[in-house]
């Protein structure tokens, strides 16, 4: 089955402990997976783990669920991305620096189902267009 993986670093002047701060709103992960709306937040009482979302492409929109799998604060933290077309994951590490934080991101995706195999080429033209903007303008917004 096809994998497609994107990878890109951006820095923002934000210490690591505001941006692990931010990286605990499902909003926040909206800005990098093109995610149109969040819901259903869920927290554990130390900070995020899931939310339900929808995202648009090409004109139709799909529903899926973000889980986070891995979290080490102040370090890196993994959603798990599952819906009925793709499955994949979102990596978001930290390195903090006197001067800010380095975020390097990865997205990986794979097709789900018949219909998530059809519209793949699809799905994985438009992250490769927009996806290092988007981790730039995570960065930016974190600032």
């Amino acid at each position: 089955m096809p994998e497609a993986v994107y990878r890109h670093q951006a820095r923002t002047p934000t210490a690591v402990d505001d941006v692990w701060k931010s990286l605990q709103n499902p909003d926040t992960w909206a800005t990098v997976a093109g995610v149109d709306t969040t819901s259903d937040h869920t927290h554990d009482g130390t900070g995020l783990t899931g939310f339900r979302f929808t995202t648009s492409i090409a004109g139709v929109t799909y529903r899926g669920t973000a889980r986070v799998t891995g979290s080490q604060p102040g370090q890196e933290m993994t959603l798990a991305i599952l819906s009925n077309e793709l499955t994949g994951s979102i990596t978001v590490e930290l390195s903090g620096e006197e001067s800010g934080t380095t975020l390097d991101v990865e997205i990986t995706m794979a097709p789900a189902g018949f219909l998530g195999t059809m519209i793949f080429g699809v799905v994985t033209s438009a992250v490769s267009r927009g996806f290092q903007e988007s981790v730039e303008r995570l960065a930016a917004d974190m600032s």
